[in-house]
């Protein structure tokens, strides 16, 4: 049996009306409900959709919520433009947000006079929560991509490649200024987990950490490049200021006290400070570097050298 050509439009609405996913609703010049899906009714909590016909979101939704939505109404009115994929966020409780995607459009009248509006909306929370969650992930697997997991400070891979951007950044030749790189190392570390144990060792190396991060600048990335191997870029600093940051960090170390496991333990590392030489490329810069901080072993250990 074919469908009659002189109910198709009732057939197209009912079935709408029933079946549709997404709220839609017409609505007249005052915003009151004139026509809307079950969906619709279902997502407000009224009885069904007869029971919205000549009432407005201000029966149904937060004052605020419902003003808003009257207001975009009548500026559709006397725009006559349509609104196309816009956001709306509705506030239920302190807990409860909900976020639509949603059309609003003109509603014409036989003589294309404007007598309302109309609309479809659909909920895309959980969407925006998924997207939300899965660039949370992503943040942290970079994040993690790129930090030590003993001491908490970044990695030597991260190392090189923020040292790659730093000296491209002040290898040109327009650019004031310099970056200075403070290279650290352990005295003695086997001689220290000899004595205390390679758990205790890791103690030790997570205090050196945190002991850099409190005498740095905010601007400064700490890096644990090897074992007991560390480095810090300070980004627009001059030797005698990264000198002095070096030796504060080598003098708290000493200062230190570490608590172990029925017992209190101290330590001492040497540091080198070189500042980057635009005429240098990255393997002299780093092998300068070295040069240093072998100055600082050489010289007795628990001090910094440039």
């Amino acid at each position: 049996m074919g469908i009659n050509n002189a109910n198709i439009e009732k057939i197209l609405l009912q079935t709408i009306g029933k079946y549709s996913q997404d709220t839609v609703y017409f609505k007249d010049k005052d915003s009151k409900f004139i026509w809307v899906t079950d969906s619709h009714a279902l997502q407000v909590g009224a009885k069904n959709a007869q029971d919205m016909i000549g009432k407005s979101d201000f029966d149904f939704f937060p004052k605020e919520f419902a003003q808003s939505a009257r207001d975009t109404e009548l500026t559709i009115m006397a725009s006559g433009q349509a609104l196309v994929n816009i956001t709306e966020e509705l506030v239920l409780d302190d807990e409860t947000i909900r976020y639509f995607m949603a059309s609003k459009y003109p509603l014409y009248d036989e003589n294309n006079e404007i007598i309302g509006t109309w609309g479809i909306s659909r909920d895309i929370t959980d969407r925006l929560k998924l997207e939300n969650d899965l660039q949370q992930s992503l943040v942290k697997l970079s994040r993690l991509a790129r930090v030590d997991d003993l001491s908490g400070l970044y990695n030597r891979r991260y190392f090189y490649e923020k040292l790659d951007k730093m000296s491209s950044f002040y290898s040109d030749r327009q650019q004031e200024g310099s970056f200075s790189l403070i290279v650290i190392d352990v005295d003695d570390m086997t001689a220290i987990n000899e004595q205390f144990g390679q758990q205790n060792g890791d103690i030790f190396l997570r205090t050196i950490a945190s002991i850099m991060l409190a005498n740095c600048r905010k601007q400064d990335t700490c890096f644990r490049t090897g074992g007991d191997e560390f480095a810090i870029i300070l980004p627009g600093c001059d030797k005698i200021p990264a000198l002095g940051i070096a030796k504060r960090i080598v003098d708290a170390v000493a200062s230190t006290p570490v608590r172990l496991d029925g017992s209190v333990g101290k330590i001492t590392i040497s540091a080198g400070v070189v500042v980057y030489d635009k005429t240098s490329n990255q393997e002299e810069f780093l092998t300068t570097a070295e040069r240093k901080l072998n100055k600082s072993k050489r010289n007795g250990k628990n001090q910094a050298s440039m």
